[in-house]
């Protein structure tokens, strides 16, 4: 398998780093932020290993819990075989707020290199305005 990058962006959230954590993995409120997600239940509580389920339209789908560092780091991992999607969101304090990074990457059988290109387009383009649209959920959350 080879690791492609499809992005890699930063928000500044002005709330406290456990507050953004709250609303980060309060999975039944994540289509508010979550760009293309119609609806998510977690299947266990919020832990490596746990399944997330969800719906994009007409798809069900499911994400995995892969790593899970409290207030700090979650990445999820969606699809399997020979294409997969991880997507990591570290946080970190910076003056009272909190910074929010995403990245997203494709890990793809080699023998796909060729084909990832407009997989990678498409994720960047449809998850640009996610930390955007995280933010403006999370100040606006009572």
């Amino acid at each position: 398998m080879t690791q492609f990058q499809a992005l890699d962006t930063q928000e500044l959230i002005h709330l406290s780093v456990t507050r953004v954590w709250e609303l980060l993995t309060d999975w039944v409120a994540a289509p508010k932020w979550m760009p293309g997600v119609d609806s998510m239940e977690p299947e266990q509580l919020t832990s490596p290993g746990a399944v997330l389920d969800y719906r994009s339209g007409t798809h069900e789908r499911q994400l995995l819990i892969t790593e899970l560092h409290e207030d700090q780091v979650i990445a999820l991992s969606s699809g399997g075989g020979d294409i997969s999607v991880l997507y990591r969101y570290e946080l970190t304090e910076e003056s009272e707020q909190t910074r929010v990074r995403l990245t997203i990457s494709v890990d793809a059988a080699e023998e796909l290199r060729d084909e990832v290109g407009d997989l990678l387009s498409a994720i960047a383009g449809s998850e640009a305005g996610t930390l955007k649209s995280l933010r403006s959920y999370a100040e606006a959350a009572p």
